[in-house]
């Protein structure tokens, strides 16, 4: 996914975890205050348990009383009514009793019921038969001897539901400080993930595409330098071979008619080395700015630092240096195996030229992942290992800067040509260094497959 893409979904996805979680709390929120509500009715409704009964035996009560006074045939027939209904009504609520004690007293309250209401219809049929021969006073005693033990069993379950209703609201409180404390840590959890998913983010995507944009943007100006210095090394080149030739073809007719051995030919001597050294800075010139074409080939790595060290071991047992090859695994690279041997032939002279004489330079080749153009992908390490002298701090800084060199004969163009051939073929040239430990050069390529097409590729500066 292109990191245009990978920025635009992560920030959709970003707003869309904010608006859900932001959702998720306002409704937590929302359901804490209607749990409140609910705990208060649940208080308001065990309360009104007791208090119902005990008015409606009050009401059955009156019924009793007012039947007593005015003999009317209603109050008698209401009264079994009034004490259906109430026991219905005891039977339908029994499940808002919240503890054991209270289930028994309800149980023990409707059984007392059932004998208020038995002995309230015999005390009215006794008012019916004696046609008001029982004295007021005798009928409110024993009406109220009637429902006493109901009452009294209501005053119970009255006391023992406010002290259940208080620890059970107690708790219930205790519940919510609770829930309401997890829900401000989940909040600053989530604060604190926002933090870390931003630093993420920048990490992730901003920092490296900012770094992407400074290397692209240092790449096109390098390029832009490097064209106009390709356009600029050819005129020069131009400018500068047509007088050397001229220089070299009138030195060597001067020199048929100088004496050998003679001061005026140890002159000419020294000046056609200067015209040939200066051919050499004017072709590398020319071959760091406007390189070649590469030609592309999957070749195995193996082959390629073999060739390299059928080059190089003899020459180097001069001084002697042992060239190591170590067989890499069946690695393939798609390179221009020319440019490639001349990038691994000047890193292995360079390692040379530190070791000086009696060292090893070990040739080797791994797979490994790295980051090439922006991204991880598998690469393959081409490496030059000595054991010379390393590299100081001060001259690593410069250490792939055109012109810049610490040999007395150098042009300082060895390593610059190196690092843009392996450039212009998809990788990067680095290294790593000791002083006095020796120098690792890593020639970092992708990967590439034994089957893949050798077509020629054109790449373009």
């Amino acid at each position: 996914m292109a990191p245009r893409w990978r920025v635009t979904g992560f920030v959709v996805a970003g707003v869309l975890l904010a608006l859900l979680l932001g959702w998720a709390a306002r409704t937590t929120w929302h359901r804490l205050h209607q749990l409140r509500d609910s705990y208060a009715a649940v208080e308001s409704d065990a309360f009104h348990l007791s208090e119902y009964i005990e008015a409606s035996v009050r009401d059955l009560h009156e019924t009793v009383l007012r039947f007593d006074s005015r003999k009317d045939p209603a109050d008698r027939a209401r009264f079994p009514d009034r004490g259906k209904e109430l026991k219905q009504w005891i039977t339908t609520h029994k499940t808002a009793v919240t503890t054991p004690q209270g289930g028994e007293l309800l149980s023990r309250i409707q059984t007392a019921f059932d004998v208020y209401l038995a002995r309230s219809t015999t005390l009215m049929d006794d008012m019916s038969q004696s046609g008001g021969v029982l004295p007021g006073r005798k009928v409110l005693e024993l009406a109220e001897e009637n429902e006493a033990p109901v009452l009294e069993l209501c005053r119970e379950l009255t006391a023992a539901e406010k002290v259940a209703l208080g620890q059970f609201l107690k708790e219930s409180h205790r519940s919510l400080g609770w829930l309401q404390r997890l829900l401000i840590a989940f909040l600053l959890l989530l604060l604190a993930l926002g933090v870390v998913m931003g630093f993420w983010f920048y990490r992730e995507l901003l920092a490296p595409l900012r770094s992407q944009l400074r290397r692209s943007r240092a790449i096109l100006e390098r390029h832009e330098k490097l064209a106009s210095l390709g356009t600029l090394a050819a005129g020069v080149a131009h400018e500068v071979r047509n007088p050397l030739t001229a220089i070299n073809v009138r030195l060597h007719s001067l020199s048929r008619n100088l004496i050998p051995g003679s001061s005026e030919q140890e002159d000419a001597n020294v000046i056609e080395s200067e015209i040939r050294r200066l051919e050499r800075i004017v072709q590398e010139f020319l071959q760091f700015a406007r390189p070649a074409e590469p030609r592309y080939v999957t070749v195995s790595a193996d082959s390629l630092l073999a060739k390299v060290w059928r080059l190089m071991s003899g020459q180097l047992e001069k001084a002697k240096i042992q060239l190591q090859l170590q067989s890499p695994s069946d690695v393939w690279i798609r390179v221009d195996p020319q440019q490639m041997e001349q990038v691994l032939i000047n890193l292995v002279q360079n390692a040379s030229e530190s070791i000086g004489r009696d060292g090893t330079i070990s040739l080797s080749a791994r797979s490994d992942t790295a980051r090439l153009d922006g991204r991880s992908r598998s690469v393959v390490v081409l490496e030059v290992r000595d054991t010379g002298k390393g590299i100081p701090p001060e001259v690593q800084r410069r250490l792939f800067d055109p012109f810049f060199t610490t040999k007395e004969d150098g042009t300082g163009l060895g390593l610059s040509i190196a690092a843009r051939i392996v450039e212009q073929q998809g990788g990067t040239l680095h290294f790593t260094t000791a002083v006095n430990r020796g120098t690792t050069f890593h020639v970092v390529l992708p990967k590439a497959q034994p089957q893949d097409e050798p077509t020629p590729q054109t790449s373009v500066d």
